[in-house]
């Protein structure tokens, strides 16, 4: 089977699939809920969330015991790890730090509509933080929320190793034409796997993303243990199997991901082989005697 014919046939049968004698209706993970300045939430929107750890900070439940693995390590690793300084902010907090802000710059002589302009650069308009998701997280060595905490031990660390536990580093610097938020390395958010090892390899931030699966509806997407197939659908109604989650992107559509381990599409390759072959020997079969039959009609006229 070629690459291609084995793609196709991971798609297909991650679809066909999803629907299961054990099926139940979808449930909206929202992990994959984009919120910028375009794609906004409601004042009341307000997910489900866990305290994390032993601090007055809550996350999405995924998110944080994802985050308190990936901050072991760290500290496994480098001896030291950052500490988070922000997590969920209600719609009324993040407009209380929006204003805060803007009266800052006013009161420091800024223009109005310059302190506005550079407020927006950095802390998004309520309704539009990824705070308020409960799956952004802000790190900090000392604090402080610096661009220079890239150039430390603990931003590199988290710059090329926080992928593998389901984040990304959500504004690159060379992203701000498709995020219109500046360079920020010490905010993360949590999309989990596989999607946050597909931006991480593909350079893409979560708008890139999104936007390359409603321009070609589907993906498959293959890590060394698992296949994920994805595809992008205005309307998810229908029942998945427990291997299938469905994700709200904010942004007209939802994407649908099932996920198989890659051990189980080799066993269903090398069956569709083997059933292939079995037919080919019934065939084969036939045909002799089918040969055989026509013989021996011969003989007896």
């Amino acid at each position: 089977m070629t690459k291609a014919a084995a793609v196709l046939s991971a798609f297909i049968l991650s679809v066909l699939m999803c629907v299961t004698a054990f099926a139940e209706p979808y449930v909206d993970t929202g992990i994959l809920k984009l919120v910028n300045f375009a794609h906004r939430i409601s004042a009341d929107y307000v997910p489900e969330m866990v305290r994390f750890e032993d601090t007055s900070y809550y996350l999405n439940e995924e998110a944080a015991a994802s985050l308190s693995r990936m901050l072991d390590d760290m500290e496994k690793e480098l001896g030291h790890a950052p500490f988070v300084v922000s997590t969920y902010r209600s719609y009324e907090r993040q407009e209380q730090v929006y204003n805060r802000d803007v009266n800052s710059a006013v009161e420091n002589g800024v223009d109005i509509a310059d302190a506005i302009k550079g407020t927006s650069r950095y802390i998004a308009l309520p309704g539009a933080s990824e705070h308020q998701t409960a799956l952004a997280i802000d790190l900090s060595n000392d604090g402080s929320l610096e661009e220079n905490f890239i150039e430390s031990e603990a931003g590199v660390w988290i710059r090329e190793n926080c992928h593998r536990y389901g984040f990304v580093v959500r504004y690159p610097k060379e992203k701000e034409v498709y995020t219109q938020i500046g360079y920020e390395p010490w905010h993360i958010r949590y999309l989990g796997q596989p999607f946050s090892d597909i931006l991480f390899e593909n350079d893409w931030c979560l708008e890139e993303f999104i936007a390359h699966m409603k321009r070609n509806r589907y993906m498959v997407w293959e890590d060394g243990e698992n296949i994920w197939t994805m595809y992008f659908t205005e309307n998810p109604g229908a029942v998945y199997d427990s291997n299938t989650m469905v994700s709200d992107t904010n942004s007209g559509g939802y994407i649908v991901t099932t996920r198989r381990s890659g051990e189980s599409l080799i066993s269903v390759v090398d069956g569709a082989a083997k059933t292939r072959k079995d037919m080919r020997i019934r065939l084969y079969a036939m045909n002799c005697a089918n040969m055989a039959a026509g013989a021996e009609d011969e003989q007896a006229e």
